[in-house]
């Protein structure tokens, strides 16, 4: 068991078949999530894949994450929420800046390159995130917003490695 306070990071091996689960500890709390191939990270998580394979926006229980590869990486066995953001985007320094007008404030993107540093990446190497419990609400002008999770104290994702992995 790990708990990871705000604001920090996380990066851990997952061997097939083990499967992650992902506790709201407190309730309307988001991580981001990215992985790798743990025997070649150059294979990565694509959340535009997992979207363009399984022809849907939002992925719960049955679904599965693909790499930028088309191999399956983590499949979905139960989700207490049924609510995740995978469009491909995590906070960072440069859209913090428009979104905010500040520059150096801690964001997803470093939080990822951070757990991922053991593999030698560095932030150009962080593919869009996968983000359990997000809620964003798309309208029908285009326009999309944020809203706060719906997800509670205690509620879970389990995901089930689907090959080696490095999560972060």
């Amino acid at each position: 068991d790990e708990v990871i306070p705000p604001k920090e990071y996380l990066g851990l091996e997952l061997r097939r078949g083990q499967t992650l689960r992902i506790i709201d500890v407190e309730g309307q709390q988001v991580p981001d999530l990215v992985c790798y191939n743990l025997h070649q990270p150059r294979e990565r998580l694509s959340t535009n894949n997992s979207r363009l394979i399984q022809k849907r926006w939002l992925l719960t229980t049955g679904h599965v994450l693909y790499s930028d590869e088309g191999n399956a990486m983590l499949a979905i066995t139960d989700d207490t929420v049924g609510t995740h953001h995978a469009s491909a985007g995590c906070c960072n320094d440069f859209a913090n800046f428009h979104r905010y007008g500040e520059r150096g404030t801690r964001n997803c993107l470093d939080n990822l390159a951070a757990a991922a540093a053991p593999l030698g990446l560095t932030t150009k190497d962080i593919p869009g995130a996968f983000c359990p419990f997000m809620k964003v609400i798309q309208h029908p002008d285009g326009a999309y917003e944020i809203q706060e999770p719906d997800s509670k104290p205690g509620d879970y994702l389990d995901l089930r490695a689907e090959m080696d992995l490095f999560v972060a």
